[in-house]
């Protein structure tokens, strides 16, 4: 679904390969990543002493992590966050310590500008910080780190697994809510273009 839904992250795939995934897997009790992920690869590793600079040591935690090969011998990177209900996808920055929400606020900020946003900070940091973090690793892994990185939004329709389920209507119309109120533009950058949303079936009974 994640393939069928992103025409670039076809094109960047090497025919015949494969996604290797790191997470979640059963055999590791589906360990979810933060930082670390950038362990994974070679490719990767110098990134992670760069991304002190952008954002506070641990970083957000990932449902899942995958390395796409590329036809030019890079390694691309897959980022999943999932959600099974709109109300998840209400949230507020937590960091406390100053120099954490100074560096959050600041490359909150950069990534903003380079979606094209004109709204309020406040939209971003607390009615949907976490959707806003997981823009903003897009936007520092592509734009900064030059990791081609792609960021799979995988929305559960109908899913009771939290006893509310979420319709693929209300997913779509939460989703131009969302983008409406964080005033991205659909214009703004190619960014878009890595981002992919996806609606599969959730859990019943």
């Amino acid at each position: 679904m994640i393939l069928m839904s992103s025409p670039s992250l076809i094109s960047f795939m090497d025919k015949g390969k494969d996604m290797t995934w790191y997470s979640p897997l059963e055999n590791e009790n589906h360990k979810e990543y933060r930082n670390e992920f950038l362990d994974l690869e070679d490719d990767w590793k110098k990134a992670k002493s760069q991304m002190k600079d952008y954002w506070p040591a641990q970083g957000p935690r990932w449902d899942g992590i995958a390395m796409v090969r590329g036809k030019d011998g890079r390694k691309g990177l897959l980022l999943v966050e999932a959600k099974a209900h709109v109300k998840e996808m209400r949230s507020k920055i937590k960091a406390t310590d100053s120099q954490s929400v100074d560096l959050i606020e600041r490359t909150i900020r950069e990534t903003k500008a380079g979606f094209g946003s004109e709204s309020l900070m406040h939209t971003w940091l607390n009615q949907y910080y976490q959707l806003s973090n997981r823009l903003a690793y897009l936007y520092i892994l592509n734009e900064k780190m030059k990791i081609p990185t792609w960021l799979a939004l995988v929305n559960f329709v109908d899913d009771e697994s939290l006893g509310k389920e979420t319709s693929l209507d209300q997913w779509l119309d939460h989703y131009q809510e969302v983008f409406a109120d964080m005033n991205i533009k659909f214009d703004s950058s190619s960014l878009l273009n890595r981002l992919v949303t996806i609606f599969p079936k959730g859990l019943k009974g």
